[in-house]
């Protein structure tokens, strides 16, 4: 009977569909945030500094086969919410499942920004291209926004 119960179990767990673990990492301080974000399947992490007292996110994407940052991206988060000045801004990682589109295939991760005086979350993307070379700079795109205060 035991030896039954533990093929059987072990047959479960051979067959049985297994989730990848996904760990993201976020970290913040009063004036910025630091987040790393999925790239594709096999590639490492992209890494994004959000500097709260300019509103100007960067970011950068490692190649570990050219052992160097050669992909870099950006975006003036600060002019898509609408706030000047105090801007009280929180940042993390997400998974999603985009669509290719004319500039390439997305990155597997987005990047969600929430910023307190507006009272706006926003979802941004990119697209990360393997390549040992350099890769020109380009800039997030926003995929969507929402208002956590009147909840349209």
């Amino acid at each position: 009977g035991v030896a039954f119960g533990v093929m059987l179990g072990l047959a479960i767990a051979f067959y049985w569909p297994q989730e990848p673990v996904q760990a993201y990492t976020a970290a913040s301080q009063e004036k910025f945030a630091m987040c790393t974000v999925p790239t594709q399947v096999g590639m490492t992490d992209a890494i994004f500094v959000l500097d709260s007292v300019t509103g100007r996110l960067v970011g950068g994407g490692y190649n570990s086969n050219s052992d160097t940052f050669n992909q870099s991206f950006y975006r003036n988060v600060a002019a898509d919410f609408g706030v000047i000045e105090k801007a009280q801004y929180v940042m993390v990682a997400g998974f999603a499942n985009l669509r290719a589109g004319p500039n390439g295939n997305p990155a597997n991760g987005v990047l969600y920004i929430g910023e307190l005086t507006s009272g706006k979350v926003a979802m941004y993307g990119f697209v990360y291209i393997n390549r040992n070379g350099p890769v020109p700079p380009q800039e997030l795109t926003p995929l969507g926004s929402f208002s956590f205060r009147d909840g349209k």
